[in-house]
């Protein structure tokens, strides 16, 4: 049967001239009607822009974008253009044109950040809820904090790390001009690889929080890197008895093997307690298997990080704060709060091993650690054993670790976002613990321990270093 001897005899409408029902056969120009073209207009599709790529940090609608201090000494145009902008960090700003400079006001509270323009008034751009890029009035996707934790405190910084992707550089002329020159060539003469990381465990046994940290962070790292093709039987993992000074600065050393991947777990530094000057000298400094600890100068001596990440996860690695959040949480005396009390006696500052790391000549991408120490509940629930530490995991392999890796800054964001994930928690179990059944509030008091408590820890982790540092690809 042919298509003309199928096709209906007549067209019907659902039009009505309240006489008749229209109806008719089809034309014998129908062939030509059904390949021409009879819209009028040409319709754009009525669909959303796809969403961006956020490893793009310079697609204008992600955003990369630099904060500073506020000086109300200098003009709004000075302050926008970034006159004070130390000469060091200037070719940065050459080379990433139109990024603009943001500025951190305490009285904005933690709401916002200010932004000064040449050619109209400056205003100030909410952390939440503004739209994101560089244009005028947006909030960058990624931010670097320049300065130190006096002029922009880690306080601000644990904010930051929720709607944004930020690091921060707390360095200063030779070191700071060494960072910039090798992010701005993106460590073009780095030797590093990245099919061939560095995995340093300390475990003290099972009565240390050593071995957790080996078994829950350390181990996984180790086995999700030990199933990819290209990194399989090339991880060097230096656990337990093997985790010494020595050892580890001959793994950073050997010519053949440089790692783009360093991950270390570990006891960090956080005495003499009555000696604040030594103290502060080897605050965070890692803890090895024999209680040595791992000075920069002595890994520096015959190994240039040049373009490697370092993963550490030991109490005070990136630094100090000038306050504790744990107070009442511990026994008054004990000497779990003389430890704290102690390491926010010695203010807000960088830690020295990054900051010896991020400013060597060859210097390091990037570096990851803790501003206060970690807790065993944090890393595993004391009543369901269950491991929490799997947004760590994942950012050092899954996402790192992608054919096109992505930045450290975004490659850790699923962390970040736990922390604002477990303050609701928090706070529907501050409420429930005015319940009026005993065994409810009783209940949520513990709910909201554990909850505040992996916050808090979770918060205090920041980004040492450019945010839109990734690894170079296998």
């Amino acid at each position: 049967m042919s298509n003309e001897e199928s096709l209906p005899s007549t067209f019907s409408i659902n039009a009505w001239t309240g006489a008749e029902v229209p109806a008719t056969p089809v034309a014998s120009t129908w062939r030509q009607w059904a390949v021409a073209r009879h819209q009028q207009i040409k319709v754009k599709p009525l669909a959303a822009d796809e969403p961006v790529d956020l490893r793009d940090w310079w697609d204008e609608r992600v955003g990369w974008g630099l904060v500073l201090r506020d000086n109300d000494a200098l003009s709004e145009s000075n302050r926008a253009t970034g006159t004070d902008v130390p000469e060091e960090l200037r070719p940065l700003l050459e080379k990433r044109r139109g990024s603009p400079i943001l500025r951190y006001r305490p009285e904005a509270g933690g709401e916002s950040l200010r932004r000064y323009y040449t050619d109209r008034p400056a205003q100030s751009v909410m952390l939440s809820g503004s739209q994101r890029g560089t244009a005028p009035g947006r909030l960058p996707r990624y931010l670097l904090i320049y300065g130190s934790p006096t002029e922009v405190p880690w306080d601000f910084q644990y904010l930051l790390n929720g709607p944004c992707y930020t690091g921060r550089l707390d360095l200063t002329g030779e070191a700071l001009s060494n960072y910039i020159a090798a992010l701005i060539n993106n460590w073009c003469d780095a030797k590093v690889k990245s099919d061939q990381p560095l995995i340093w465990t300390v475990d003290k046994g099972p009565n240390d929080i050593t071995f957790l940290m080996r078994y829950l962070i350390a181990e996984p790292v180790r086995a999700a890197l030990d199933k990819d093709p290209q990194v399989k039987g090339k991880v060097r993992h230096l656990a337990g008895p093997d985790a010494t000074v020595d050892k580890l600065a001959a793994a950073l050393k050997d010519p053949d093997r440089p790692p783009a991947m360093i991950v270390s777990t570990s006891h960090g530094m956080t005495g003499p307690i009555d000696n604040p000057k030594v103290m502060g000298r080897d605050l965070g400094l890692l803890v090895d298997a024999n209680s040595q600890l791992v000075r920069p100068e002595s890994m520096l001596d015959g190994w240039n990080p040049n373009g490697a990440i370092w993963y550490s996860h030991a109490c005070c690695s990136a630094g100090s704060n000038n306050k504790t959040a744990y107070l009442g949480l511990v026994p008054p005396g004990s000497p779990v709060e003389q430890i704290l009390l102690a390491v926010a006696g010695l203010g807000a500052h960088m830690a020295p091993f990054p900051r010896a790391l991020l400013g060597a000549k060859q210097p390091l991408r990037a570096f990851i650690g803790h501003i206060e120490p970690t807790f065993d509940w944090t890393i595993r629930n004391p009543e369901s054993k269950q491991p929490l530490t799997s947004t760590v995991v994942q950012a050092l392999y899954n996402r790192m670790y992608r054919t096109r890796p992505e930045p450290v800054g975004l490659a850790f964001s699923d962390m970040f976002a736990l922390v604002g994930q477990l303050f609701q928690q928090w706070s529907q179990a501050k409420d429930g613990a005015l319940d009026a059944d005993a065994a409810i509030r009783q209940r949520n008091r513990e709910v909201a321990l554990r909850t505040q408590l992996t916050a808090l820890d979770r918060e205090a982790c920041v980004i040492l270093g450019d945010p839109t540092v990734a690894l170079p690809p296998i």
